[in-house]
Parts: structure tokens; sequence; C-alpha cells
């Protein structure tokens, strides 16, 4: 059938849709494939056939090596090495005959604060013990008896008996590196022990007087005879090495103080996303009824929010800006990092400047969107309507996404596991450890430099001779095949998550694809969504082929990321400037796929049809009608997200005034916290994941019912021969649609008229 030559002439009121002719709505001569008004099939395909078998067969052999990836991680490693400490001599806290010593002490922190300990470990022995001192104390220069000396030195020395320690004196006992020179008042962070926050004084128990304290700085703990540096230790040196540690106490402070917030509220964060729960599905309900007034609410509730939000700011602008305290006119690279570096930052000018300028930037781009987009608002809201009217009829599929989401977590639990019984397959390095010019004179230990590796065996000769030199363990090392191993790790982690995230679609997608092609929505067939499901099993090799494509897309931007790491080092602008390139096309070649993929798996659950025919259907039908997707499918997204930011707006607006004490009725329920914004955090954050999976569904019908209603222009005329299967709101849409597209080619062909050359 070929185009008629003559030129097209448009009347000057749009026709309705079943007025329309073939051959003003549809080319057949299109590059983009043949229309669908030629199909001789139905639009769904009542019997299956499976599709891209060989795909499947390809999933099915991956999750084979997958299984034996982690086969090698369980054979050669030892998981208790990951979840708990190992002290010097390779004994794992906690485990074996140290079962009754969960806990690491290391007898000297401050060694570990240098960058070399990233290559070589920590070296300073660790001993595995029962619990951290619960106070501070130096054997050194004690009045206690040399016995009561040992009896509390004991439980954090490296022996298991306290007759071990019979037979040596103190300082012996100590140069051996067989007791801690002296322990500090700790708690335990993940099985070790870290000196408490607040030690107070190093010296504790030798504080006798004011005295003694005005003369701190000079008195001899430990004099230069009796260590093994020849240097002496008094309570100033003590002092100075805990000092050592307040970068990293201070960094360790805050992530207490936020689990300890967390551990206060975390009943108040559960209720609050139980809350979002509540409000998405109540919101997902009214849609079905109120779609329109739903939408403009949303926009209403942006408005005022996104307004609001920069009232407060130019409010707090201003009294800050007319404050007279000089602190507040600092550069935010002034401010020291503390733990109370948010707040301080929060006291700027130019951070509150910062926030005015984006949200009124926010709020003039929102406003000019909505101006200018009133009419295609107006049109898509009809189309969502329609997908309210199709999730309240399968309402069931609002709590589908459980079971994908189940699988994920399957997914990522298999490969947390996997990666720790990877990590832990390496073996135990072990490094010499002596101060420096001991052992010099010592025949035994002339082969042994410090810090270099060593094994127990060979340096057991030296330790015997030297009682000041050890060969400690360090670190568990990778192991040659480590690399690729967690590559097939990290790899079926990302097939896996998209392979059931795919599954979850093309299930939707099947469920409202049968909705729409059904001519009297209310005879819909029952159990549509097992059966969907059902259906979608002989579509696994199609999922299995789409989610390899994400996978792979991911897997490379993942290993540019790594390169990107190591590249930061050589400071080169150019290798910057590529990776950045780099990183972005492949950011919007992962977008395109995904939005490919989703219309793929719509088509294959209509159908039936393998990867690569279901996704030149889908490609060809979106390009011969790529104004109308344009049109309405973006807008579409965009309304719906706009659902999803007033429900996360509203549980992040509750929260900080529930947390900031702005509400008198339940002030006094509100515990003290460190950071009142840590549960706002988590409840912000948990509210968009839980508004997100409710959106999903609806996102899913949108799209499918806009596939099908292109399908459905295409394939029919409005005729009685050829009736259309959509709702008489959507054939509005569609005069709406033609008589704009018919203004447009008058105009089109009115200035070619005019000018011949154009």
């Amino acid at each position: 059938m070929g185009r008629k030559s003559k030129r097209k002439t448009y009347p000057e009121d749009a026709p309705s849709p079943a007025s329309l002719q073939y051959e003003d709505r549809f080319d057949p001569g299109s590059d983009h494939g043949e229309s669908f008004y030629f199909a001789q099939t139905d639009p769904i395909v009542k019997r299956r056939s499976c599709t891209d078998v060989l795909c499947f067969l390809l999933f099915l052999c991956f999750l084979g090596c997958w299984v034996f990836v982690a086969y090698l991680g369980w054979k050669d490693g030892n998981i208790s090495r990951v979840i708990y400490p190992t002290d010097s001599q390779g004994n794992i806290c906690g485990q074996g005959r140290m079962r009754d010593r969960p806990y690491l002490l290391l007898f000297d922190l401050t060694q570990c604060l240098n960058p070399a300990v990233l290559i070589s470990g920590c070296m300073t022995p660790h001993v595995c013990v029962s619990h951290c001192p619960k106070e501070t104390y130096l054997p050194y220069g004690s009045r206690l008896s040399p016995s009561d000396v040992k009896d509390k030195m004991f439980p954090y020395c490296n022996v298991e008996e306290r007759s071990q320690l019979d037979g040596s004196s103190v300082s012996d006992l100590i140069d051996r590196k067989i007791c801690p020179p002296w322990y500090l008042k700790s708690s335990s962070l993940f099985g070790r022990c870290f000196p408490a926050t607040a030690v107070g004084n190093t010296s504790g128990h030798l504080q006798t007087s004011p005295d003694s304290q005005a003369n701190r700085a000079t008195k001899v703990i430990i004099p230069a005879s009796e260590t093994p540096t020849k240097e002496p230790v008094d309570e100033n040196k003590l002092d100075k090495a805990v000092l050592r540690l307040t970068a990293y106490l201070n960094i360790r402070e805050v992530g207490e103080r936020v689990f300890s917030d967390l551990a206060e509220t975390w009943w108040m964060i559960g209720l609050s996303l139980i809350g979002a729960c509540i409000l998405s599905f109540v919101w997902i309900v009214l849609m079905r009824f109120l779609a329109g007034l739903m939408v403009w609410l949303s926009i209403g509730v942006l408005f005022i929010g996104t307004g609001g939000l920069l009232g407060y700011c130019s409010y707090r602008l201003y009294y800050v800006w007319i404050s007279p305290n000089q602190e507040n006119m600092k550069n935010i690279l002034e401010v020291n990092i503390t733990p109370f570096y948010l707040e301080d930052v929060l006291k700027l000018r130019d951070t509150w400047l910062a926030f005015t300028i984006i949200l009124g930037v926010i709020f003039i781009i929102i406003l000019c969107i909505f101006v200018f987009l009133r009419e295609r608002i107006l049109i898509a809201i009809a189309l969502i309507e329609q997908g309210s009217k199709a999730v309240g009829q399968m309402f069931s599929s609002l709590f589908f996404p459980i079971i994908p989401f189940l699988f994920q977590l399957i997914v990522a639990g298999w490969f947390l596991i996997v990666a720790m019984y990877l990590a832990s397959s390496g073996e135990s390095e072990y490094r010499v450890s002596k101060p420096d010019g001991a052992c010099s004179n010592v025949p035994e230990c002339n082969s042994f430099r410090s810090n270099e590796t060593c094994t127990v065996e060979d340096f057991k000769e030296c330790a015997d001779a030297c009682s000041v030199a050890t060969c400690q363990f360090t670190r568990y090392t990778k192991n040659k095949d480590f690399s690729w191993l967690q590559l097939v790790n990290v790899f079926g982690l990302y097939w896996g998550i998209f392979f059931f995230s795919a599954y979850g679609e093309i299930v939707l997608a099947g469920v409202f694809a049968k909705w729409y092609w059904t001519m009297k929505k209310q005879n819909i067939p029952p159990f549509v969504l097992p059966r969907s499901m059902w259906n979608s099993v002989h579509h696994l090799g199609t999922i299995a082929f789409g989610s390899l494509i994400l996978a792979i897309i991911r897997m490379i931007r993942t290993i540019l990321e790594y390169i990107e790491r190591k590249c930061k080092k050589f400071n080169n602008d150019l290798t910057r400037c590529i990776i950045c390139f780099c990183k972005c096309c492949l950011w919007c070649l992962e977008k395109f796929m995904r939005f490919l993929n989703r219309n793929i798996y719509i088509m294959c659950a209509m159908k039936s049809t393998n990867f690569c025919k279901s996704g030149r259907d889908a490609f060809d039908l979106i390009m011969r009608n790529l104004v109308r997707v344009v049109v309405l499918d973006s807008v579409c997204d965009f309304l719906l997200f706009l659902g999803k930011l007033v429900i996360v707006l509203v549980s992040g607006t509750l929260s900080y005034l529930c947390f900031g004490r702005y509400i008198p009725e339940i002030q006094d329920e509100i515990p003290n916290l460190h950071y009142f914004f840590t549960p706002i955090v988590f409840i912000v954050f948990g509210s968009y994941l839980i508004a997100s999976a409710f959106f999903g569904v609806y996102s899913m019908a949108v799209d499918t019912l806009f596939l099908c209603f292109l399908e459905d222009l295409e394939r029919n005329d409005g005729s009685r021969e050829r009736p259309y299967y959509m709702s008489k709101s959507l054939k509005k849409i569609l005069g709406k649609m033609e008589k704009s597209a018919a203004e447009q080619n008058r105009a089109t062909f009115k200035m070619a008229d005019h000018h011949p050359g154009y």
C-alpha cells in the first residue's frame, strides 16, 4: 500500500479519533517498521513459548560458576577472621581456645596511627582479652607488691594461666612484650578495645596531691635504664601519647553518638516508616478516585514546600547577616572539622546564602515548568487516572514487589557471605617487630630486619635469644586469585539484582496489559497476577538477556571508578577529564537501556517474543509516536515523582518538627540526642525507598498502558469493526493530540507555501 502523492489537507476543526482516516495518522512507508494496523495476531498472545533459552542457560551456567567461587572461598577461607579480630599469634579472638577472650587489646594504639599501617599492619602486640580495661593502670612505679601487680596485669597479658607470670619480674614481662607497659580505660567497638573518649588523668592512681599535679610534667615514671629504647617515660609523654589519638577518637566519637541516637530512637524511626507506608498506601488509594486532585495537590505541596524552605532560608540568612558575631562570616573552609562540624557550618552566612540561592533557582525552574507545560499536564493526568483504575482493580499488584525484593535480599546476602569468605581466604602475614638498634649483637637475629615478613618457626631462635624481638601477626594477605574471584562475585550481585528487578517488571506489565486489552474492564478474569507470574517463567531467558546488558554496563562503571581511585594519586587533569567523560557516557547508556528494557519487557509480556524482536517492535512503536512519547511519558513520570517527593517532604517535615521539639504535646517524649538530625536522615531515606516501591507499581502501570495506548492507536480506528480499547478519557487525549498535530502540520504547510525553498 503506497503513499498518495497528493498533498494532505487539514480541516479547521480537529477531527474526532473515530473519523480520522488511516493515511492521516500513519505512514506505511515509515523507516521505523510496519504499523500494527496490519497485524494479524491479537494484542496479547495466549499461547506462550519460551524465549531466549540460550540466555537463560547462560544465566544458569553463571550461577554454577558463582557457586564454585563460593566453594573456593569456603574451602580456603574462615569467615571468623573477618567477623572477629586476630591476635599477634594468629589466634582468632572469641573462637577455639580463645572462646573466653572475645576482645582484642592493642598494647600501644599510637603505633597504629601511621600511614604505613595500611601496608605493613600495626606493629604493636595484639592480645585477646576477656574484657576491656575498666581503669587506667601503669605497672611501673606502682606501690603494690609484684604479685599484686601481676594479678592486675594478667587479664591483659599474652598468657593463658596466671602461673606463667611467676618466675619473671614485671619489667621482664613488659620487655618481652608478654604484658603491656600500661593500659587505659577502654570500651569495645567491633570486638576491639579502644581508649575511652574521656581518658582523664593518664597517671590516675599515681596522682596523690596538688603538689604532684604541679610537678606532673617532670615526674619520671619509668627511668631510662628500664626501658628498651633507653628513654625515660614521664607523665607528660603519656599525655602526649593519648593526645595523638585525639583525631581518631573524635571520628569514633561521632560514630558512637550516631549509634547512640539510633539506639534511643529506633522505635520512633520504625513508627515513622510504618507511617510512610500507610501514607503511600492511602495516596495510591486516593489516586484511584481523585487522580487529578491528587496530582494537583502534589504540585501544590511541592510549591508550598519549596516556597516554605526558601522563606525559612531567607529568614535565617537575614538574622545571620545582621548578627554582629564575626564567627558567622567565616568561609566554610575555615571551619575546623570537629564532632560539631555540621552545627558550626549551619551558623555561617555563606551557608544560608547558598541555600537561599539554590532554592530560589529551583523554585523559579519549577514555576516555569508548570506554566509552560500546563496543557501537557492536563493530558498526562488523564493517563494517570487510567493507571489509577488499573491499579485499583488489580490491587494485589501493590504488594507484589515484595516478592522480587525478597529475592534481591537473598542475592545481596549471598554476595556478602561469599565476599567475606573470599576476603578471609588469604594467608596469615607475620612481620618482625623489634626496637631500632635492639638485638643488633645477637647473631640469630642478624638475618631479620624490622618490619620484614617472617614465619614463627624460622624466627623462634631469634625470639629466644632476644626477648624484645617478636614475629607477630599483622593481617591476612590476598591470594593470587582474589581479584578475579571478587570480580565474579560483584558481577553476580549486579546480574542477580537486575534479574529479579526485571522479573517484577515483566509480571506487572503482563497484569496491566491484560487489563487494557480487555474491552469490558469489569470482566477482568480472576487470578491475573498469578497467571502473569507463570507466563513470565516462559520469558526468563529474555529477563536474563536484558539484565545481563545492564550488569555489563554497571560492571564497566565499577571498574572505571576503581581506575579513577587509582589514578587520583597522579593528579592528572587530562586523565580526570577522560574518566569523567566515560562515566557520563556510561551513565547515559545505562539510563537508556533501562528505559528500553522496560518497554521490551512490556512488549514481551504481550507478544511472547524474544528480546531482540520485542526490542525492535518497542523501539519502532516509540519512534513512530515519538512526539506522543515526549509529550506524555516524561510528564507522567515527572508527576509520579512529585507524588514521591510529597510523601518524603511530609515525612521529613513531621520528623523535623518532632525531633526538633517544635510540638509541645510530645516534647517530653523525645529523648535527648547528640544530633537531632540523625533519625530525620534515616526517616527521609527510608520514606523515599518506601514511596519508590509503591509508586514503582504505579509507574509500571502507566508505562504499560501508554505503550498499549500507542498500539491501540495504530491497530484500531474507532470504527465498529475496529473499536478502541481505550477509555473515553483517553479518547479525549487522542483528540487533543490529533488537534495539536493537525495545527502544527497546517502551520508547516503554510510556511512551505509562502517559502518554497523551506
